[in-house]
């Protein structure tokens, strides 16, 4: 089944980024995170369960969602930042933003790194939701966001060498978006795995 907003299904709703070409420019500034020293954080839709030990053979079902995982690379704390609004996006773990973007926190082993995070099945709607009222499943709903950035964020941003707002919401907003639809209409959990 195919996730939709506003009624249309995602195969139909590009966002102007798209339209713009900026999807070759976004390959070039991922493949620039890729080479950065940090932690990537991977996001795996899993199967339906309320704890991670609930999850049965994990490597097997990590091996099979291999190729819908996303990967935010080590953006995922610039992201943090930019739905925070603030320069210190770790203070507050139980933030939905926090909760989206690094899960709850657990620890596990397995052969693509370690898990650092997990959200059950049953929070996922409080992702989506949080999704729809901020609208950033839209280009223009995050340039929104984006815009109305402190001064002390913006700035922050800047020195840390961060991507455009087309860049962050074609080559990592929008597709973690679309694993949490996609997530929400399966019934899945959500594990986060660091490399």
């Amino acid at each position: 089944m195919m996730a939709t907003f506003s009624n249309r299904p995602l195969s139909e709703k590009r966002s102007t980024a798209f339209n713009r070409g900026i999807y070759q420019q976004t390959s070039k500034a991922i493949q620039d995170k890729k080479n950065a020293f940090g932690i990537s954080i991977n996001l795996y839709r899993l199967a339906k369960a309320e704890k991670l030990e609930d999850i049965k053979d994990l490597e097997g079902q990590l091996a099979k969602t291999a190729d819908t995982k996303v990967n935010l690379y080590k953006i995922t704390g610039d992201i943090a930042m930019i739905f925070l609004n603030t320069t210190d996006p770790f203070s507050n773990p139980t933030t939905i933003p926090y909760k989206m973007l690094y899960g709850k926190r657990a620890k596990k082993s397995v052969s693509v790194g370690d898990v650092g995070g997990f959200l059950a099945t049953t929070e996922i709607p409080e992702i989506t939701q949080w999704i729809k009222k901020n609208k950033i499943e839209t280009f223009e709903g995050f340039s929104k966001v984006y815009d109305n950035l402190s001064k002390e964020v913006k700035k922050e941003l800047e020195e840390m060498g961060t991507e455009d707002k087309a860049d962050l919401f074609t080559g990592y907003v929008r597709p973690m978006v679309v694993l949490y639809f996609t997530a929400l209409e399966n019934n899945n959990s959500v594990v986060f795995i660091g490399q």
